[in-house]
């Protein structure tokens, strides 16, 4: 039987392939359907029309569209049905998988109920509770190349989960087994010469001991792969960043929310720590900052970031438009960015020449000065 699996557009998230109809994909290629994946980010302009004009050449019997916008779900179901396509099953879902495992479950069942498969109660093989019960995503119906995922050095990389949902509580967070994460970067690395990983959703730290098992186990494999993760400034200690770096890790990434970290004397100085003890370990660091109201405190708040001799950050601006700002935020994201690039300025010539004589010649070389990147 032929499957379709439609992928709609999410604002923000064109890096990131749609993992979860991956998941699908595998699970029906091994019950022998024909599955294709149809990913319209790659072309967000593109009107319904055009973007299902390959599903008639391709013919499903079936297809599985999933989408976080319910109106734009609702929109591509009628669509499709316009189009002659009766059996269609809309599904509400981010581009984060964390609940890859319930959404395939829901998904295998309904194809299954569509076409004469098992009849009365639901299939034991398809009852996927946990992340590690799914088997290694379908990337070959994906074209990886096609999206901005891409490594520090700017090599190609893709997603490897490390966490799901678990199924008897929704919200609560199940770490996968290290001993599949490493089967599936070596498998990935085999058969498509991927050498660039990115762990997302989750902090890695969360767990010490579960880390220290997959860093271990990474050491053994010997894959020669590069992975990077989000952490904890916490947890980074010099043991653990060491460890990390003998594994692959080649970046992490710092959540930080400003309101409760910059005001900390002591969490500020946990945090330059940490970022201290990675990039001397070869790590790539940056941080994203959450900036929230009152805005009147950014240019504290973004100064003190920029001590903290980050690689990279990025500022996201929460609750924007309440206080007359944009509703996206953009005007609070682009000041902070510029006093951000002011402030690192001026502490590389504080690390060179001190703090009264770097914060003198920052002043007396003006705005050129505060733009110099030497």
């Amino acid at each position: 039987m032929n499957v379709a699996l439609i992928a709609l557009p999410c604002i923000g998230k064109l890096s990131v392939p749609p993992l979860t109809l991956a998941y699908i994909a595998t699970l029906l290629e091994q019950r022998r359907h024909i599955v294709r994946i149809y990913d319209l980010a790659l072309d967000p302009e593109a009107p319904l029309s055009a973007a299902f004009q390959p599903l008639r050449s391709f013919r499903p019997q079936v297809l599985v569209v999933a989408g976080e916008h319910p109106e734009m779900l609702a929109a591509a179901v009628d669509a499709l049905h316009e189009d002659q396509h009766q059996h269609v099953l809309p599904v509400l879902m981010s581009r984060s998988s964390l609940n890859a495992n319930q959404i395939c479950s829901g998904a295998i069942q309904w194809i299954d109920s569509q076409r004469g498969g098992p009849k009365g109660p639901a299939d034991p093989s398809v009852a996927i509770t946990l992340i590690d019960d799914l088997p290694f995503p379908a990337r070959h119906l994906l074209s990886l190349e096609s999206y901005d995922l891409r490594a520090v050095g700017g090599e190609l990389q893709t997603i490897v989960l490390v966490a799901g949902l678990d199924s008897s509580e929704s919200e609560k967070i199940v770490l996968r087994s290290p001993t599949q994460i490493v089967a599936e970067l070596r498998s990935v690395s085999h058969e498509f010469g991927l050498r660039h990983y990115l762990f997302p959703d989750v902090s890695i730290t969360a767990d010490r001991a579960w880390l220290v098992e997959l860093l271990t186990r990474l050491c053994d494999a010997g894959l020669n792969i590069g992975w990077e993760a989000s952490a904890d400034a916490d947890q980074l200690d010099e043991a653990l960043s060491a460890h990390m770096a003998r594994a692959g890790c080649e970046a992490i990434t710092l959540h930080l929310r400003a309101a409760s970290v910059f005001e900390s004397v002591d969490v500020r100085s946990r945090v330059r720590q940490a970022v201290t003890t990675a990039r001397d370990q070869g790590v790539f660091v940056r941080a994203h900052v959450r900036l929230e109201p009152p805005y009147e405190s950014v240019p504290h708040l973004v100064d003190v970031a920029a001590t903290f001799n980050l690689d990279d950050v990025r500022f996201d601006v929460v609750h924007a438009g309440a206080v007359g700002e944009a509703g996206d935020g953009t005007q609070v994201k682009k000041l902070a960015r510029q006093m951000y690039d002011a402030g690192r300025n001026r502490q590389r010539f504080i690390s060179r020449f001190g703090p009264a004589l770097g914060n003198l010649i920052w002043k007396l070389s003006g705005p050129r000065g505060a733009s110099s990147d030497t």
